[in-house]
């Protein structure tokens, strides 16, 4: 299977018009993302919960209210949100301003179907018909999943891309959950940061700073889950196959199982991305 490279507003567009609406990205066995740009005080989707998969969030621009089971919190532009299998959530546009966000399942267990689904559905019943042939099901009277397990983490930090700071409380609304920065790896250096954000059996999100000329990985291979990478600043040279590809800010690029990859920067110019 080849690599899925695009912009993180190309795909199908599955409804809006103009500048809004829900774009599917990427829809294979392992992972499947939209992007969204939505209005405040635009539908949430019902209390609901997945049993087979995770649901993982990441704000572009503007700021997003999570609701779990008995807590809120609010998430603004840079940051993850991860929710596991059999955790209560939903979600929506907080504040007086657009947001956009990416929405990521993994695996994707028919998002690709569900999203359109969505779309098309025209009653209740078919609403609730595509939500359960997708593993979404309502909130139970007694939730199994720990919303303390919810993970939320920031991109870089008041001591910049890598902070090793402890995590602080996101302000008011955060009722209890906090946005860390993640855990700075070994060797970091002022040009080559790497900084763990999300790491679970379903997803792992790093979060990379490479200066000009830094080398990656050397081109390999995963048997058995799928490699991406969300360049938001600068430039990245992916290497595939035999060939290699450029991935400048705004791209985002979907390596499956068993396709060779590796990365490096080779512009004149640092990068940052996950």
């Amino acid at each position: 299977m080849e690599q899925d490279v695009l912009q993180v507003d190309e795909g199908e567009r599955i409804s809006g018009e103009g500048e809004l609406g829900v774009t599917l990205l990427v829809d294979i066995e392992q992972i499947g993302f939209v992007s969204v740009r939505s209005e405040p005080g635009g539908a949430m989707s019902p209390l609901h919960l997945h049993t087979q998969h995770a649901e993982c969030f990441f704000v572009l621009e503007g700021e997003l209210t999570f609701r779990l089971e008995d807590r809120e919190l609010r998430a603004s532009a840079g940051t993850w949100v991860f929710v596991p299998p059999a955790v209560v959530h939903t979600f929506a546009v907080a504040g007086d301003t657009r947001a956009h966000f990416l929405d990521i399942h993994v695996p994707s267990c028919g998002f690709g179907n569900f999203v359109r689904g969505l779309q098309a559905a025209r009653s209740e019943d078919e609403l609730r018909e595509v939500r359960a042939a997708f593993d979404q099901q309502p909130a139970p009277e007694y939730a199994t999943g720990d919303p303390g397990l919810v993970t939320v983490r920031r991109g870089g930090g008041a001591g910049g891309v890598g902070s090793t700071e402890p995590p602080k409380s996101a302000g008011a609304g955060f009722a209890g959950a906090e946005a860390g920065y993640g855990e700075t790896m070994a060797g970091r250096t002022d040009d080559r940061r790497a900084t763990l954000l999300v790491d679970t059996d379903e997803l792992t999100v790093t979060e990379f700073f490479y200066g000009p000329g830094e080398r990656g990985a050397r081109p390999h291979v995963h048997h058995r889950h799928a490699d991406g990478f969300l360049v938001v600043e600068g430039e990245l040279t992916v290497a595939v196959g035999s060939g290699s590809l450029r991935a400048a800010a705004g791209t985002l690029v979907i390596l499956p199982p068993d396709v060779v990859h590796g990365f490096d920067n080779d512009s004149a110019e640092s990068a940052l991305f996950y």
